[in-house]
């Protein structure tokens, strides 16, 4: 008896535990119905949808910019510009109002038209054989460049020695090279990575100005990226094995002072795209030429068949050519899909530059500056006659340029 009793007892208070568990519930449902109507009317009493949370599809990308220009030469008066009563030179005025763009870029990329030998045996000069001073360089890691491609007409400009104490130059201030080498290198291909991001950079070029006969025909194969398809190819499939998430080819290439790329450049540059380059960047002409995409399968390629000069004397006054006082800053905006690993171009955008050249107050020499084109507003004053060639400048270099929007779901 005491057996069923003490049953009896114990389902009464398992009963009674389990309609409390009910009404609990049930309460909690009115308090939570009561919640959310309260929370879902406005102060008249209408209902409001409930939000929806809101996804930031940039988190969902990882993000870096890469900025490119084009020729950057030192002529005899640019050298007598940046000369120091003291010795040495300064050429970091010359980039001070475009230094704030280049150094928001994650890489920037120069194509450095010069070689830095020294000064014995051969002397500080500009064309037709250039050797620029050291302090060219130091300003360029200044203006906020972190690669120098080094493939183009001038790089044999002093022999051998020059080609090996540039890359040692560029070196020495924390800068990187591609397109030549002091020996044969394990590698013709420079990778660079940003934010999880691996690009893989080539530089070539079509001609050395005919002195390829200061090097053996062996060492001129080890030390300088000629402009060799069966070469470009081996490099491409090299960048795809390190899983490079996008191919920058930089071509010094194409006609001087012509605005119009040759059909050779289009034609390698179609081929390239097919090869698996993403972007391709001309140097060469010391004029603007066009950018376009170009289609390969499902895949695009960008290509700007010349980004001018972004500093020389080459100009109106000592050319009688305008253009070649303009200049580009190409912006890239890379995106990386962190779930999918897919890299794109998202994004280009254009900086027009402008040279400026001026006499110095008081001086002989000239002072330079590499001016943004559009809506400059630095320090300098202009005249009326400089602001109208800024213009100019800006509009002609603009009038070349693709300026369709590029994205991801285009």
């Amino acid at each position: 008896m005491r057996s069923r009793r003490g049953n009896g007892k114990r389902k009464w208070v398992i009963r009674g535990i389990a309609a409390l568990a009910v009404i609990g519930v049930a309460i909690g449902a009115a308090n939570l119905l009561q919640h959310v109507r309260s929370q879902g009317t406005d102060k008249a009493g209408h209902p409001i949808e409930p939000s929806v949370p809101v996804v930031n599809e940039d988190t969902s990308y990882e993000t870096i910019k890469l900025a490119a220009v084009g020729d950057v030469m030192f002529h005899n008066a640019q050298l007598e510009s940046a000369k120091l009563a003291t010795g040495g030179y300064d050429f970091k005025p010359v980039f001070a109002e475009v230094k704030p763009i280049i150094g928001a870029a994650d890489i920037a990329v120069a194509n450095f038209e010069t070689t830095t030998a020294g000064s014995h045996p051969y002397k500080h000069q500009g064309y037709p054989r250039f050797n620029s001073p050291d302090e060219a360089v130091d300003a360029l890691k200044d203006a906020g460049f972190d690669i120098l491609t080094t493939a183009n007409n001038h790089s044999l400009d002093t022999g051998k020695q020059g080609v090996i104490r540039t890359l040692e130059t560029i070196e020495s201030y924390g800068l990187s090279a591609v397109g030549t080498y002091a020996s044969r290198p394990d590698t013709r291909v420079l990778m660079k990575e940003a934010k999880g991001i691996k690009l893989a950079f080539m530089s070539y070029t079509e001609s050395l100005n005919g002195l390829e006969s200061l090097l053996a025909p062996e060492e001129l194969d080890a030390m300088v990226n000629k402009a060799d398809e069966a070469k470009m190819q081996e490099d491409i499939a090299y960048a795809k094995e390190q899983g490079a998430d996008l191919i920058i080819a930089s071509l010094h290439w194409g006609n001087e002072y012509e605005r119009e790329p040759s059909s050779g450049q289009t034609a390698l540059a179609q081929r390239l795209s097919n090869y698996g380059v993403d972007i391709i960047l001309g140097s060469h002409p010391h004029v603007i030429q066009k950018s376009e995409w170009l289609q390969s399968g499902d895949r695009k390629t960008f290509v700007v068949y010349s980004m001018g000069n972004f500093i020389s004397n080459q100009r109106q006054e000592t050319l009688d050519n305008v253009f070649t006082e303009d200049g580009i800053i190409v912006q890239f905006e890379i995106r990386k899909d962190k779930q999918s690993g897919a890299t794109s171009i998202h994004k280009v955008d254009y900086v027009p530059t402008w040279v400026y050249r001026d006499m110095k107050p008081g001086d002989n020499a000239f002072a330079y500056r590499i001016l943004p084109a559009e809506d400059y507003s630095g320090s300098l004053e202009l005249s009326a006659a400089f602001k109208a060639r800024m213009e100019r400048s800006y509009q002609d270099t603009m009038s070349q340029m693709d300026v369709s929007v590029q994205n991801d779901e285009s």
